[in-house]
């Protein structure tokens, strides 16, 4: 029964199609290890019955989800089911004759009758049939040698063709099991000289596999520097990074970042994030208390032409933050020069201040002082940890052998009944190919050809 189901097609086409949906799912729905924590904030906010609908099914996850699991478990046996007995008729030592060559066995059907064969003469009529088939690449095979029956197989190599290409997409599904169960990956938003030491509750959000634990990638780094591009529309066109990485020993290393070309250190592949922003750094000094600077992260706008947006407290007192920054005031660009905020500060709903802020200038904030002290870049890094990645790329290698092997070498078989019957020889030809039958049908008359000549060479009568 289980077999049954493993091996129906319907069963292996119905899960085909549903890891396809579930993937495309995945590229539609946004997932947490893809995206900053204040879009699912946001998103949980303003349609909370929707989010705990997607967040319960785990269609925010859903490839490291149980259930996505549960299905490429499936495939994974039934492949492996479908390998099996795929493998078991080609490995066995003998090979299953039929009892009769008959016309309905095969594509391709030749006889031949000849009369007055001498005894001694059949083993070197025999050698000369043989060597018809040799010179066209066919090779004996094991045959029942009771009932005088030769079997010759050519490209017998591509019999194997699908078993190959089978377990080519066994290796790749195993992987991507193993990858569902144990892949680590961590987004983390960094501002310029921030220093990330690498610990597992610095992620802003993170996405293990069912069975992997805390992620830590091994070492520290820093954003030493970052910068976007931008096409002449103002849409974004490149952001490129340097990160430094510092090793267990104290070694530094500095690497180049962007979005078409992310990097790998001591194992763990790190993704520049398209999300992005500035930093600006804000000092509030209050009377009998110490000053407290604090940094928000302002998110990018599509284009260039557009202000930095934020909004947010500020921690120790009850002012809430309204920020667009523009890195020039007077003409808005990428570059940093004369940067000011147009800042609207509220305190329990009532306005305290509304207006533009120049760095390093102060205001004064109800009773209160404010100053934009500095400003950086911030950008988002993606960190993934997966070690069934070289078994993908084996995998997909012998899925492309695979098929190869059997597009390119078709296989095919000839049979001959060879038989004496009171001094008379009865020779029948049969044949059979798995792919291009135009091709083998005249090759197979070329052989039938060349055989009967063997026959008249002896002096013998045959017919075809």
């Amino acid at each position: 029964m289980i077999k049954r189901f493993l091996l129906s097609p319907r069963t292996v086409i119905s899960l085909i199609c549903a890891v396809g949906i579930f993937s495309i799912a995945g590229s539609l729905i946004p997932q947490l290890a893809e995206r900053p924590p204040q879009f699912f904030e946001v998103w949980k906010a303003g349609s909370p019955k929707t989010y705990y609908l997607v967040d319960l099914l785990q269609l925010n996850r859903i490839f490291t989800s149980v259930w996505f699991l549960f299905l490429a478990a499936l495939i994974v046996f039934s492949l492996a089911l479908s390998i099996f007995y795929q493998t078991k008729p080609l490995i066995k030592s003998g090979r299953s004759i039929p009892k009769e060559i008959t016309q309905a066995s095969f594509k391709e059907y030749s006889a031949f009758e000849s009369a007055q064969v001498p005894g001694p003469g059949i083993e070197s009529l025999a050698d000369e049939i043989k060597g018809v088939f040799e010179a066209r690449g066919y090779r004996p095979c094991p045959a029942d040698k009771g009932n005088r029956y030769f079997i010759f197989e050519k490209n017998g190599i591509g019999r194997w063709g699908g078993v190959i290409f089978h377990a080519g997409l066994l290796v790749v599904i195993i992987a991507a099991v193993y990858g569902l169960a144990f892949r680590k990956e961590g987004f983390v938003q960094l501002s310029q000289t921030e220093p990330f030491q690498g610990e597992d509750e610095e992620w802003q959000a993170k996405k293990l596999g069912i069975l992997a634990k805390d992620f830590h990638p091994g070492y520290r780094l820093y954003l030493k520097r970052f910068a976007p591009a931008y096409w002449e529309d103002g849409a974004v066109r490149e952001l490129e990074s340097s990160l430094v990485f510092i090793n267990g020993k104290g070694e530094s290393r500095e690497i180049p970042l962007s979005l078409r070309r992310p990097v790998t250190f001591q194992g763990v592949k790190i993704y520049q994030s398209p999300y992005y922003g500035y930093v600006p750094g804000l000092i509030l000094e209050r009377s009998g208390g110490d000053p407290v600077i604090t940094h928000f992260l302002l998110g990018a706008p599509e284009k260039m032409d557009g202000p930095f947006t934020g909004r947010t407290d500020f921690p120790t007192s009850d002012y809430v933050l309204d920020m667009k920054f523009y890195p020039r005031p007077s003409v808005p660009s990428s570059s940093m020069a004369f940067p000011g905020i147009d800042l609207t500060v509220t305190e329990k709903g009532e306005p305290r201040f509304e207006g533009t802020v120049f760095l390093n200038q102060r205001v004064q904030v109800g009773k209160d002082t404010l100053t934009f002290a500095q400003i950086h870049y911030w950008t988002g890094l993606t960190f993934t940890q997966n070690y069934g990645m070289p078994l993908v790329y084996s995998g997909f290698a012998l899925s492309t052998l695979g098929t190869i092997m059997m597009l390119m070498p078709s296989y095919r078989e000839v049979h001959l009944q060879l038989a004496v019957q009171e001094g008379d020889l009865r020779l029948r030809m049969g044949g059979r190919a798995k792919k291009y039958q135009a091709i083998f049908s005249e090759e197979f008359g070329e052989m039938a050809e060349s055989v009967g000549k063997v026959l008249e060479r002896y002096g013998n009568h045959a017919t075809a």
